[in-house]
């Protein structure tokens, strides 16, 4: 059963939206103002993101096995990776790696070396892998360890559906989302990611459980409900 977003968001953990410095104008005929070159550079959202879903049998042990995997996801063309970890099951982890080339990633995650590795390292059943294009994301890289929603739906047009989720900036601030991410499958253009931050694991779940934010989905051209798994916030990471 496939769950969720990325995305993946998000551009999921990057400062997507920060505010740029502003060059500060002449008070007089001699102070320049300040050159371009000084600008910050505007942060830049990934093109793409995939997310991974399994269950595994220890978590310690699983990391250290990923630790130890860092080379190959350098090597497959991965920029970065977040871990998650389920909200009620903690032998849940979510993990939403940077991509630079989707394809270098689809044959990385298929390949069936990594898949028995995965397997050795007590990985259980058949993980989820969601490829994603990036949309859109507000996140401030300073707010971490956060509460996040990961949430899979279907719709009838995604340019209609980004819409009506822009329109609803305003009811997700006042349920406490700070943050969030929104991607489209790769292949399914019919399938759409979202994530959500929040600072308050209790009004985030009953933000997607609401049946005003149901409500808003169905408006916006969701068919049925979206699959929502609730995580908590781990290690962020990005690739020297």
């Amino acid at each position: 059963m496939r769950k969720l977003l990325l995305l993946l968001a998000v551009t999921m953990f990057l400062p997507v939206g920060a505010c740029r410095k502003e060059t500060p104008q002449a008070t007089t005929a001699t102070t320049p103002a300040e050159p371009a070159a000084s600008l910050a550079p505007e942060p830049q959202m990934p093109q793409y993101g995939v997310m991974i879903i399994h269950k595994v049998k220890d978590y310690a042990a699983w990391k250290i096995a990923f630790d130890g995997h860092l080379q190959a996801r350098k090597d497959a063309g991965l920029t970065g990776h977040a871990l998650m970890r389920g909200a009620a099951d903690p032998s849940l982890v979510a993990i939403w790696a940077r991509a630079s080339d989707i394809e270098k990633a689809k044959a990385f995650f298929g390949n069936k070396d990594l898949k028995d590795k995965m397997k050795q390292a007590g990985v259980q059943g058949k993980p989820e892998v969601m490829y994603a294009s990036m949309a859109a994301a507000q996140m401030d890289p300073k707010k971490q360890g956060l509460s996040g929603a990961l949430l899979y739906a279907k719709v009838k047009d995604f340019a209609a559906f980004k819409t009506a989720f822009d329109a609803h900036a305003q009811a997700r601030n006042d349920a406490g989302v700070v943050g969030y991410g929104l991607s489209q499958d790769v292949t399914d253009k019919t399938v759409t990611y979202v994530y959500l931050q929040s600072e308050d694991p209790a009004k985030l779940k009953t933000y997607v459980d609401a049946k005003e934010t149901k409500q808003a989905w169905k408006e916006a051209g969701v068919v049925g409900q979206p699959k929502v798994t609730l995580v908590q916030e781990g290690e962020i990471l990005t690739y020297p």
